[in-house]
């Protein structure tokens, strides 16, 4: 089972400095990889925010390979 992620940034306010942070929410899961990596691929094309994949492990999909 694979689980496509979304990493949004968190809105403080109209501060515009300072560090940024992030909120990680889960979109959907997915059993075929081909499958995920396809709708990683189209959500990460509408710019609003990254998504990524992650395995049952708990690694995410990066560059060809699983890190930590």
């Amino acid at each position: 089972m694979y689980t496509l992620m979304k990493s949004e940034q968190i809105k403080f306010g109209n501060s515009a400095t300072g560090p940024r942070a992030y909120e990680q929410k889960e979109v959907g899961q997915y059993v075929e990889f081909e499958t995920i990596l396809a709708a990683c691929s189209k959500a990460n094309r509408q710019l609003k925010a990254r998504h990524y994949v992650m395995n049952d492990s708990g690694k995410e999909y990066y560059a060809d390979s699983w890190i930590d």
